[in-house]
């Protein structure tokens, strides 16, 4: 099993991962991507059998995170 932990600063993306907070409790293929929180960060962990699907898992976030950063930027929200 492989584990990545991204870390973020809650000041500057609690109203990113609220916007993306459904793709957080979800599986992406054989991943598991959940979400936890304390009192200055933001976690996303992630956590698949292998090397390729930590991969695609991590692209996917990035992406979410990516397209709601400009949506909120442009107050289409």
């Amino acid at each position: 099993m492989f584990k990545v932990k991204l870390t973020l600063d809650r000041k500057d993306y609690e109203i990113y991962i609220k916007s993306i907070e459904p793709e957080l409790t979800e599986t992406f293929g054989r991943s598991r991507i959940y979400e936890t929180q304390d009192d200055t960060n933001i976690y996303i962990n992630i956590e698949a059998p292998d090397i390729s699907s930590l991969k695609a898992s991590i692209s996917s976030i990035a992406r979410v995170l990516n397209v709601a950063k400009k949506i909120l930027e442009e107050k289409l929200w």
